[in-house]
């Protein structure tokens, strides 16, 4: 699981295959600034991209996308994923090829020459040792590698993998471990990821210094790809938004992507072009289905009536969120439907609760609390989104007799309250994302008696005969045992028993903004994959 807060990953879901802090699916295109200027072929002497603080480790094993990004240009994938025309596919990198000589198992043969950035070899053994760290208990992605068997060298530059059951998409989680030298990272196994032990790997860039404040990356002359333009790279911690602009203004930042979606036309106006792209991530509101007054369909029925979910994504998004048709958006079921506009039809179809007072009082009407009732929400208190729907729903519902509390809480807090489910009744659930465009990658979480239990997100604690009965073909552990079609069939049923049940709340999915300074572009927006993979480098281009 990846987790955007912006961007924060969760961690401890032991379920979770490939959960995430935010998934990109396909993109728009720029627009502000001088973007109608063309990309060159030029080298860029320097490069400065500010971020919103610094990681907590750069040791490779992050679910933090804000981190991968970063690591990302160090330490490369076996196979690199790319979301296009709707689905997920992978080619060759670190790995000259892949092959699945059956559901659980991927044997990877590796690129000849791959050097680390200190001239010693890339080898199977530090491919094994990559993979295998990645999936220890104590690692942060320890939750993407669940099912994970072993992986062992099987021949000279062979690597085996397997897994404890036929997986969906199995390879395009194992594209989001980054490969680095195990000799090293064994040596300095309690400092590594610290400005004292700093990976090493076979990407376009190594690590240079990290200070508190900055962390240099500069050329790798081992690497054998086609060089990124920068010759050197500085991510600086700059977490005003005011500041930011600024030092794009004065030429000390060359990028960075905008916190605030409601002063895009302040970035605009300093000359800076602005890169749009659509994200995979999920925004919902659930209400907890085991307790009163949730319990009650009708209760539920009215809360999602009574919120105005367009106005809130206006005030908090300008025009750069969409709201959610389910669970999820389109993207993550990719995996599973037949086709796009056979995906969008059925999205299209569902059960929907428009903002309509009347429709909220008389759902309240019908339930058996039409006296209202009182119920507290705790939300992350950076979420300025949460803060205006909970507002919103607080206004909305209090002339039925109905008080909505907002609590904002640190988001350690709420990550705690929420995965040990000592929920109030209602959450607002920000910002969960996934790295696999499958029902097995995110929305398996959200349903199911599987999940109605500590460290596992069914904050609804909602499940039915029919959610269990269709649940082994989106749940990670059986999904990989049954047909496509089968698959479909089983997602459908379970989404439309969400949408008439109510447990959830589909609120919107927001779009990620970047900002580049006068005189670069990217070629086109960075997705999801492009930054925990490190290939939006190679994406910037100058204008001059």
């Amino acid at each position: 699981m990846h987790k955007d807060t912006r961007r924060r990953a969760l961690t401890g879901l032991a379920a979770a295959t490939g959960l995430v802090l935010t998934s990109a699916c396909g993109s728009a295109g720029g627009q502000g600034g001088q973007s109608a200027r063309p990309a060159t072929e030029r080298t860029i002497t320097s490069f400065t991209y500010g971020i919103g603080q610094m990681p907590t480790s750069l040791n490779s094993m992050s679910t933090k996308v804000d981190t991968q990004m970063i690591t990302g240009l160090v330490t490369e994938p076996l196979e690199r994923v790319s979301f296009e025309q709707g689905q997920a596919k992978v080619a060759p990198n670190l790995a000259a090829s892949a092959t699945e000589p059956e559901p659980d198992t991927v044997v990877y043969k590796l690129r000849q020459g791959m050097k680390f950035s200190d001239g010693k070899p890339l080898t199977a053994e530090d491919v094994a040792w990559s993979i295998s760290a990645a999936a220890a208990p104590t690692a942060e992605t320890a939750g993407n590698m669940q099912g994970f068997e072993n992986a062992e060298v099987t021949g000279p530059d062979e690597v085996t993998v397997t897994w404890k059951y036929p997986a969906v998409a199995l390879r395009i989680g194992l594209a989001q471990v980054q490969i680095q030298q195990a000799a090293f990272a064994k040596a300095h196994a309690k400092e590594l990821g610290t400005s004292a032990a700093l990976p090493i790997g076979t990407g376009p860039y190594a690590y240079q210094a990290q200070t508190s404040q900055d962390i240099t990356l500069a050329r790798n002359p081992a690497f054998r790809g086609p060089a990124p333009k920068p010759d050197s790279v500085k991510f600086t911690v700059i977490s005003d938004p005011s500041a930011a602009q600024l030092a794009m203004r004065s030429g000390s930042l060359q990028a960075t992507e905008v916190a605030d979606l409601k002063t895009t036309s302040q970035w605009t106006g300093s000359g800076a072009t602005l890169h749009v792209a659509d994200d995979f991530n999920t925004n919902l509101v659930s209400m907890d289905t085991s307790k009163p007054p949730f319990d009650d369909i009708h209760v539920r029925r009215a809360v999602a009536h009574a919120i105005d979910r367009k106005g809130v994504m206006a005030a908090a998004f300008g025009t750069y969120a969409e709201p959610l048709k389910t669970l999820v958006p389109a993207g993550q079921l990719s995996g599973v439907a037949p086709s796009e506009a056979e995906l969008h039809a059925f999205l299209d179809g569902l059960p929907s609760y428009d903002f309509d007072l009347a429709k909220a009082k008389a759902e309240l009407a019908q339930s058996a609390h039409t006296g209202g009732f009182e119920v507290t929400v705790p939300y992350i208190n950076s979420s300025t989104w949460g803060r205006l729907l909970l507002l919103n729903l607080q206004q909305n519902m209090k002339p039925l007799g109905v008080t909505v509390t907002p609590k904002p809480v640190p988001p350690g807090q709420w990550f705690q309250t929420f995965f040990s489910h000592q929920t109030s009744g209602i959450q607002v659930i920000t910002g969960f994302t996934t790295s696999l465009p499958d029902p097995s990658g995110l929305m398996f979480g959200f349903v199911g008696k599987a999940n109605m239990k500590p460290n596992f997100p069914n904050a609804a604690n909602f499940t039915t005969a029919t959610i269990e009965q269709n649940y082994p073909l989106i749940a990670p552990e059986t999904a990989g045992e049954h047909g496509k079609q089968e698959r479909w069939d089983g997602v459908k049923t379970i989404l439309t028993e969400v949408a008439e049940q109510v447990p959830y709340v589909p609120i919107f999915t927001q779009k990620t903004v970047y900002a580049l300074s006068d005189g670069l572009t990217y070629t086109r927006p960075p997705t999801f994959y492009d930054l925990i993979g490190g290939t939006w480098i190679d994406l910037v281009r100058s204008t001059k």
